[in-house]
């Protein structure tokens, strides 16, 4: 396996840093240095046309809305064991665990009817676009503290950057035509392609033990104007998840088999076409972009408190959150957070006493919802 591609991304994020002659406002001598500790577990699943939560599910169909629109679902699970020092470098051991697919209409219209083990009412044609990754890997994280953009230090810059071994990455596509004739007939004009390292042949050799991930983040913040603070995020700005040697299984299916030779012969060609093979397999993760807006509308009268306008866009579903911060009062006495995202019909409600911290969103609708996000962390500082 090519080490190299992994240490680029983690060499850029190390030459920034060392880079900044800034980074010393991070180091005041004055302080006492001294760490925190802490422990995070987050999960957020997104739907966008599907129901996130029952995918697994066989009967998954009997869950969404019953229109079939250009679908996206993704799911993000991360744990981590984390330490921050005083002068705001962060590191972390961490888990993390992400899936989305990305579907037409048709493609889901087409895997709904093979779910449900149906036919449709009439003869039509089908062309999907379907294409799905998952991965699963474990690593470390480094981040910088907030350093200076100006000189008045009214905007600053973060970076974080992690390294990951992969235990496990999967991808799916698939994309043609599927045409019902009435009376259970079928013709097919499909290509697929899947790699997993649960792919097995009689003459192919087993996957890589592990692949390799690198990621890059960044983040801005800052008060363009008294009572106002924005913070700009863009998670796995630049990524890659690569497996030297991972199964790979390619088909295509096609119920239109004969053709003629050049000398005019009919020539019947199999209906199913593939080949499993291990091959150099490389992909993003892609960017999660998220900007906050918070304005102290009512400091002037003695209330700490901000409304805030928040958005992020990941995996192409677009979310866009209103509400309130109590503001920050110290571990003493609790901070809460209140948000609703009218397109989704979601709400959230975040907790923060102590050294702990909590997060529950959700639309409320079971198996049928496409928001649902849970989080619950923990810090002490010694």
């Amino acid at each position: 396996m090519n080490i190299k591609l992994f240490a680029k991304p983690l060499g850029a994020l190390l030459l920034a840093l060392v880079s900044q002659a800034s980074l010393a406002q991070a180091l005041d001598a004055q302080a006492a240095a001294h760490w925190s500790m802490g422990a995070v577990y987050a999960e957020e699943s997104v739907g966008q046309g599907l129901p996130v939560l029952a995918l697994d599910r066989s009967d998954w169909p009997s869950y969404r809305s019953g229109e079939s629109i250009d679908s996206n679902a993704w799911r993000s699970i991360r744990a981590e064991l984390n330490a921050t020092h005083s002068s705001g470098w962060r590191m972390a051991a961490l888990v993390r665990t992400e899936a989305w697919i990305d579907a037409n209409a048709d493609g889901v219209s087409a895997a709904a009817l093979e779910a449900t083990r149906t036919d449709p009412e009439i003869a039509r044609s089908y062309s999907p676009e379907i294409q799905a990754l998952g991965w699963l890997g474990a690593g470390i994280m480094l981040g910088t503290p907030w350093l200076k953009v100006d000189q008045a230090g009214r905007w600053q810059w973060q970076v974080g950057g992690e390294l990951l071994q992969l235990r496990q990455l999967r991808t799916a596509e698939l994309s043609g035509t599927v045409s019902y004739q009435g009376g259970g007939a079928y013709e097919f004009d499909l290509r697929s392609q899947r790699a997993n390292t649960k792919i097995s042949g009689p003459y192919l050799a087993k996957s890589g033990a592990f692949g390799m991930g690198a990621t890059l983040s960044l983040a801005l913040q800052g008060q363009p104007a008294p009572g106002w603070h924005v913070q700009l995020r863009a998670d796995d700005l630049a990524s890659r998840l690569y497996w030297s040697d991972l199964a790979t299984d390619t088909n295509a299916l096609n119920s239109q088999v004969t053709s003629r030779t050049p000398d005019g012969y009919l020539d019947y060609g199999p209906l199913l076409k593939g080949k499993k093979e291990l091959l150099q397999t490389t992909r993003q993760i892609g960017v999660n972009w998220q900007a906050r807006l918070a304005w102290t509308a009512f400091e002037s009268m003695g209330l700490h408190g901000a409304a805030t306008l928040r958005a992020s866009r990941k995996a192409g579903i677009n979310q866009v959150w209103v509400g309130w911060d109590s503001g920050n009062a110290g571990r003493a006495k609790p901070q809460w957070r209140v948000e609703f995202e009218p397109l989704m019909s979601a709400a959230k409600a975040e907790l923060f006493w102590g050294g702990w911290q909590m997060a529950v969103a959700s639309d409320g609708k079971g198996l049928s919802t496409q928001y649902r996000q849970l989080s619950l962390g923990w810090q002490y500082d010694f």
